[in-house]
């Protein structure tokens, strides 16, 4: 199980927080369902495994995020620091345009790299 995996029950689900070090300074996490104040620490978890393999660099994957709330969004912040620290950036990708929304309200979007989700569902925001 790769860190910040967690495994519950019979049924093969994807863990809500998937991390891995792809390459020796950067580290890939994927976010499953909904991050709240009860699976931050699972974030976190992941997050401070990746900075002790060494990850100077973050790419944070929302496709498959649906909620997240201000434990997760704290995380973001932490894991921002941490990797300007190092000189890196952190990525993040497949941003849905209500994700995003919840970024620029919280004042974000100037900490992350954010590639938007592409999709035929989503609208351009209204300027």
């Amino acid at each position: 199980m790769a860190a910040g995996e967690e495994q519950t029950g019979s049924a093969a689900r994807p863990p809500v927080v998937h991390a891995e070090l792809v390459s020796d300074a950067e580290g890939h996490i994927a976010l499953n369902g909904e991050i709240d104040h009860g699976v931050a620490p699972q974030l976190d978890a992941a997050l401070d495994a990746l900075f002790s393999a060494g990850a100077g660099s973050l790419v944070i994957d929302f496709a498959r995020l649906s909620f997240f709330d201000s434990a997760c969004i704290s995380a973001l912040i932490r894991a921002h620091a941490t990797v300007t620290q190092r000189g890196g950036t952190v990525r993040l990708v497949n941003v849905d345009r209500f994700a995003h929304r919840v970024l620029q309200i919280a004042g974000l979007l100037p900490l992350f790299d954010i590639q938007r989700a592409t999709s035929r569902d989503e609208e351009p925001d209204a300027q």
